[in-house]
């Protein structure tokens, strides 16, 4: 809306001023003239320059719209100023009169085709981009030219096209990345699933019998516990026989007989009152009962004896129930700390040829959409099964992997193994890829603010990038964010936006 209404503005006060005495028919092909200018985009190594303008005459005002897009966020520009350079002539921008759009009045001195140079300033840093301008000497040779593009068929658009504006395109999520051949691996894909890591998972057992009783009555699978807390008691003062709470109290009266006679002796055996063999029989009866009793202390409260997580995690699965008699080595819990786990990915035996090439993996979980990679889990392949196993048709192959909560033990999932690096290959991201009744489809970029969709035929796919066989070039910019909006816009007509126009 914004540049509909000042390059309206600008062309009106032009005409106006310039073409005071002339009637009221040239003033309308002076308008017309502005809305059939020049657009064309062109890219620095951090910027793109999408810039319009009307058509370019000698010795007449013409104001240049320069949309500024930092290729790095896809973001508007603002703040900096623009510099257009044609035929030495220099003119350099204000600040943006909207984020990203910067205003260049321009005056050209002589017809002829020029390079033009357009600068973008910002702090210590200024990136340019070139390209060739026409300047006519007046409006007869403007409509000349704009005769033999009518029989030629010229049109402003050529059809399929998508309009997708600069304003709605720095508002939304959107980006648009320059797709150039690159490293790739050849991808096994296959199934696979998240296992626990041998010695990350703690047995919990009972260290004598009795009845046991829940420390917490919410204590579930999936309860997460820290080392030392309290899980269980087993209480077996109800039993005649092993009652943990006899025994305790037998040890105590123990301890304190042994301790009394050993105090005794010590003094003796000091005075050469008691041999050695007496006073060493002494020492080692209360060292017994001392263990004897400290180790049952230790573990034994009022409700029986306690059985405590070893380590901090959570209850992988939950053996017993609150009231059930238990014995001696009996599984109450297992307790999973989830640091670290393993992916077991089952490779056909058709690739054995290709295992000692494989190395790293990505992988995607059933429960989420999300494709993780073997490195930014801090992991390392682990070990390569060279043999089937009886009933399987599949070759093991494990990774380690350090699990930072977004893992999820037992979960299945899709696994993209990476074996062989093939040079020189055109992907996108997986997500860039649009499949409709069996087609798949990318949006390409044209200019700054047309899209075309383009059929291609994907290759392999390693859950994070797709790699395209057919249909796109080398350099091209494709549509890697925001692809729905894009998609949305291609089934309406005419123009996405405030009403901007060209």
């Amino acid at each position: 809306m914004y540049k509909v209404l000042i390059i309206s503005l600008l062309v009106l006060f032009t005409a106006c001023s310039n073409h005071s005495h002339e009637d009221v028919g040239q003033h309308e092909n002076v308008h017309e003239h502005a809305e059939e200018g020049s657009q064309y985009t062109l890219y620095s190594d951090q910027y793109e320059f999408f810039i319009e303008h009307p058509p370019l005459m000698a010795g007449k005002e013409t104001t240049f719209l320069v949309h500024l897009t930092d290729l790095a966020t896809y973001k508007a520009c603002s703040s900096g100023h623009v510099t257009i350079l044609i035929d030495g002539v220099s003119v350099t921008s204000g600040r943006p009169f909207t984020p990203g759009i910067f205003t260049v009045p321009f005056t050209p001195k002589k017809e002829g085709s020029y390079h033009a140079e357009y600068s973008y300033t910002e702090g210590s840093v200024t990136q340019s981009a070139e390209e060739h301008a026409h300047i006519f000497k007046d409006h007869d040779a403007i409509h000349a030219v704009e005769t033999a593009e009518d029989d030629h068929d010229h049109e402003g658009l050529t059809a399929g096209e998508i309009t997708y504006l600069k304003e709605q395109a720095w508002k939304s999520d959107f980006m648009v990345s320059q797709i150039n051949p690159a490293p790739f691996h050849a991808v096994i894909p296959t199934s696979g699933e998240l296992l626990a890591m041998p010695g990350e998972k703690k047995n919990i057992t009972a260290g004598s019998p009795g009845i046991v009783r829940f420390a917490d009555p919410l204590l579930v699978q999936g309860t997460a516990v820290e080392k030392g807390q309290l899980l269980f008691t087993l209480s077996s003062e109800t039993l005649v026989e092993d009652n943990v709470k006899l025994r305790y109290e037998e040890a105590k009266n123990s301890l304190e007989k042994s301790r009394s006679e050993y105090q005794r002796h010590q003094v003796l055996y000091e005075q050469d009152a008691l041999s050695e063999r007496q006073f060493q029989e002494s020492r080692s009866t209360y060292t017994k009962d001392s263990l004897r009793y400290y180790s049952l202390a230790a573990n034994i409260s009022d409700g029986g004896v306690n059985v405590k997580a070893p380590v901090s995690g959570t209850i992988h699965e939950l053996l017993v129930s609150d009231g059930e008699y238990t014995e001696p080595g009996k599984l109450l819990a297992t307790l999973s700390t989830n640091r670290t786990l393993m992916l077991r990915a089952d490779l056909p035996q058709q690739y054995y040829s290709q295992l000692k090439k494989i190395k790293t993996a990505h992988f995607r979980p059933a429960y989420t959409e999300q494709v993780f990679t073997v490195e930014e889990m801090n992991g390392r392949l682990l070990a390569a099964g060279v043999s089937v196993a009886e009933n399987d048709h599949y070759l093991p192959v494990i990774f380690k992997l350090e699990n930072d909560g977004e893992l999820l033990e037992g979960a299945f999932a899709e696994v993209y193994l990476q074996a062989e690096v093939r040079n020189d290959i055109l992907t996108v991201p997986a997500a860039t890829l649009t499949e409709e009744q069996g087609g798949y489809y990318l949006y390409v970029q044209i200019t700054g603010e047309s899209y075309t969709k383009r059929s291609v035929i994907p290759g392999e796919n390693d859950g994070l990038r797709v790699e395209i066989k057919e249909g796109l070039h080398a350099g091209e910019r494709v549509v890697t964010r925001g692809v729905m909006l894009i998609k949305a816009a291609s089934m309406t007509s005419g123009v996405v936006g405030d009403g901007h126009s060209h």
